[in-house]
């Protein structure tokens, strides 16, 4: 995809967002992720086009329908909305799937458990930017390479994750994106700032590529015996993880 075109998208999906009132142009280009001045021509154009206008408010509302989707041949998307059902079930709390897009972490599956402890804001269309160095972003980014992303991220903006966060520097944030093993489960026991623990793994299409992201999200509360319960965690997820990358080689397989 040329570079045009991912910008454009970005923006798309910077406008799809779920308020009713439509957004600031400001608000719109942070979201995407892009540089101010991109944002602002990219969304003067699309006015231009009619496909954005502006409501009585002057906020900006999309003219249009976009929803970006999973798209991986082999898979099925029913066997993902079935992994964050089995996990919400088990574990008493939310299940997700999140993909990168772009600068942004995008939500695409949110299936929350009757009886947890805590209510997610997150809900499937929900976009936040990428640069907390949460569990789900460090997973994300570790399958970028290193040199992309010195190059088409601002490197000063990344930030830790939790009450008091505090903004690193790019020697810092790399080192935290490095030691992530793309293979295994990232997790932050003391949670973020809104007070959600979140544990993740990737989920790999047949070419080694990062497809998605499948994540449990719980409140961060202290837990009896927390070896036990990672370790607990770590088991559900591994075994979803199987189920869903194993569904490429024998579609017949929804576990």
């Amino acid at each position: 995809m040329s570079g045009t075109s991912s910008r454009v998208i970005a923006i798309l999906e910077a406008l799809t967002g779920p308020e009713a009132d439509g957004l600031a142009a400001q608000e719109v280009v942070e979201r995407s992720g892009l540089p101010a001045s991109t944002g602002y021509r990219i969304l003067t154009e699309l006015q231009d086009l009619g496909l954005v206008h502006r409501s009585a408010s002057r906020k900006l509302m999309a003219n249009f329908s976009f929803q970006r989707r999973l798209h991986c041949p082999g898979l099925d998307a029913e066997v993902l909305a079935e992994a964050c059902a089995v996990l919400s079930d088990r574990l008493t709390a939310a299940a997700e799937v999140v993909v990168l897009s772009g600068h942004n972490m995008l939500w695409h599956i949110v299936q929350q458990h009757p009886d947890q402890a805590i209510r997610l804001r997150a809900f499937s269309g929900f976009m936040r930017g990428a640069y907390e160095l949460d569990s789900i972003s460090r997973m994300a980014l570790a399958h970028r390479p290193i040199d992309r992303l010195e190059k088409s991220w601002d490197t000063g903006a990344f930030y830790s994750t939790g009450v008091d966060r505090q903004q690193l520097d790019w020697d810092a944030a790399r080192a935290m994106i490095e030691a992530v093993d793309p293979s295994d489960m990232q997790y932050d026991m003391m949670g973020n700032a809104k007070g959600i623990r979140r544990y993740c793994v990737a989920i790999h299409g047949p070419d080694g590529g990062m497809i998605c992201l499948l994540t449990v999200a719980e409140a961060a509360t202290p837990v009896r015996d927390e070896a036990q319960h990672v370790a607990n965690v770590r088991g559900h997820l591994m075994a979803r993880k199987s189920t869903i990358e194993s569904a490429f080689s024998d579609p017949a397989k929804t576990g």
